[in-house]
């Protein structure tokens, strides 16, 4: 894992692999962690690995507030370009908009697709209708984030279109953690990483978690619910469809809708892959990950991609 400080502003860039082309998020505020970021660009590298490409997870921090946005945003981006023209691609992630990395995305010659929100909620709805059988109307789900987070709203739009009933837990506006113990189908998760701990786990009765943004669950979470027979669907795999999109064959030649089809059909084709491994679709994508890895690359991750 390579860190790099610039120097022109109070900013850092992570890539997972170092030398290798990468992409990431970039996330603005008064501290980004280094440590978060690293976690970041860890779960990137297993999703790049579990689609089968060649490329390196990477992730961004820029620490300014207020007035100090602007110029320390402007100072990252002209420092950085040259890297985007060569393989370095970075997305907007909390604190950031499309419109404040322009001029990186340009440089990179990127689809328009790249990093869509609404082609991750479309993936994140091939995830959740893998984990009930290809089947969603008439399901019932609860979505983490709505009112908070615009992909969750997204998401649960798109569920609703595909006939899933969005149940909203009663006092959740105030005891936010609520949502855990909904009485429903499908629990979809995602609006900070380790979101989904221990504590909530064992309040659980979805018989599904479907991530919708990047390491929702603790790994005490974890083995807490596949002891309990509850599945875990990889937030590196059905979160990752608008991170993978436009590295797909023939992204190039398609239009956004298209794009987003491909990278659904793409993140079902996954999920069926690995659905058969003896300890469940999460380990099953995890050491698909890993196993591709070995083929270009003598990067070897330590632990998974879980947060702590």
């Amino acid at each position: 894992m390579a860190l790099s400080k610039l120097s022109s502003t109070d900013a850092f860039v992570i890539t997972d692999i170092d030398g290798e082309p990468a992409t990431g998020v970039v996330r603005r505020g008064k501290k980004i962690l280094e440590s978060s970021a690293q976690d970041l660009a860890r779960s990137a590298t297993y999703a790049f690995a579990a689609f089968g490409m060649q490329r390196s997870g990477a992730s961004a921090g820029i620490n300014a507030e207020g007035a100090d946005q602007g110029p320390a945003t402007a100072a990252f981006v002209a420092e950085l370009l040259p890297r985007a023209s060569a393989g370095l691609h970075l997305d907007p992630g909390k604190g950031m908009t499309k419109t404040d990395l322009a001029d990186l995305t340009a440089a990179a010659d990127r689809h328009p697709s790249a990093g869509s929100r609404a082609v991750t909620a479309q993936g994140v709805v091939a995830g959740a209708k893998w984990a009930c059988d290809g089947e969603l109307a008439g399901r019932t789900a609860a979505v983490e984030g709505l009112g908070l987070s615009p992909l969750a709203d997204l998401v649960a739009s798109a569920l609703r279109d595909a006939g899933v009933t969005i149940v909203t837990p009663e006092g959740l506006d105030k005891k936010p953690w609520l949502i855990w113990a909904a009485d429903v189908d499908l629990l979809l998760c995602g609006l900070k990483p380790g979101t989904l701990t221990h504590q909530g786990a064992a309040t659980v009765k979805a018989k599904a978690i479907i991530p919708w943004g990047p390491l929702p669950v603790t790994t005490k979470a974890f083995v807490m619910m596949r002891r309990e027979g509850i599945t875990v669907v990889p937030d590196f795999v059905a979160a990752a469809a608008g991170l993978i999109a436009e590295y797909l064959p023939n992204s190039r030649t398609m239009d956004s809708a298209q794009l987003s089809t491909l990278a659904s059909n793409t993140v079902t084709d996954v999920l069926v892959a690995c659905s058969h491994h003896p300890d469940g679709v999460f380990i099953g994508a995890c050491e698909r990950a890993e196993s591709y890895l070995t083929t270009w690359t003598d990067f070897r991750p330590f632990g998974r991609p879980l947060a702590a």
